[in-house]
């Protein structure tokens, strides 16, 4: 899947960005294109939620032309919002090309269907939706892939357990939990009734 893109202008210096974003632009800043120096960019407001379909901060790899500047990958650092409007009100990239291993977050994608959970009457409880990893921009991939087809009962999958694409080092705990299974009401219900012992919602109120 290709990377989001977005096209940018400079900034014309000294412009108010009240009166950019009036005239329907909002300001942004890139940092890092070249050592320590940035620029200071306009993007259409239209291009701007466009790209806030497929990108997040600190989550995606976008691939961004500024017209007589500079072109190149880059990571959305910060996104500052008017909550009122729902609208942007700034944006700050950074240039991730020669500057090695990138830290960001990435979505987790479950893959396959808990054939055991269902016929056990199981509920799959996602506790992690995303992890922060390190890695080259070059081997970045949209998402991180974790297979539950084989979960069951009881069963419960540590970040530890991710299979991870070559390249990329998941941060902090490996023990930190993705995904358990628990047993439903109904399945804990009919254990009890296998077993002889009434259910809790079966006994009689005291």
């Amino acid at each position: 899947m290709s990377h989001p893109h977005v096209t940018a202008a400079k900034r014309t210096f000294g412009i108010n960005p009240r009166a950019l974003r009036r005239a329907g632009k909002v300001p942004a800043v890139l940092y890092g294109h070249q050592g320590t120096q940035s620029v200071s960019l306009e993007v259409e407001l239209a291009a701007v939620e466009q790209l806030m379909q497929r990108a997040s901060v600190n989550n995606t790899v976008i691939d961004i032309v500024i017209a007589g500047v500079w072109s190149g990958e880059v990571l959305l650092r910060e996104k500052q919002m008017d909550h009122l409007l729902q609208k942007p009100q700034h944006l700050s990239f950074f240039a991730i090309a020669g500057h090695g291993p990138i830290t960001m977050n990435l979505p987790i994608v479950f893959i396959g269907e808990p054939a055991r959970v269902t016929g056990e009457r199981g509920i799959m409880e996602k506790v992690l939706t995303e992890l922060a990893v390190i890695a080259s921009p070059e081997s970045v991939p949209e998402s991180i892939e974790v297979d539950v087809s084989r979960l069951g009962i009881d069963d419960v999958l540590h970040v530890g357990d991710i299979e991870l694409p070559v390249g990329l080092e998941v941060l902090g705990n490996m023990e930190r939990v993705v995904v358990i299974v628990k047993p439903s009401a109904m399945s804990n219900e009919l254990a009890s009734l296998e077993a002889g012992t009434p259910a809790i919602s079966q006994l009689p109120a005291a």
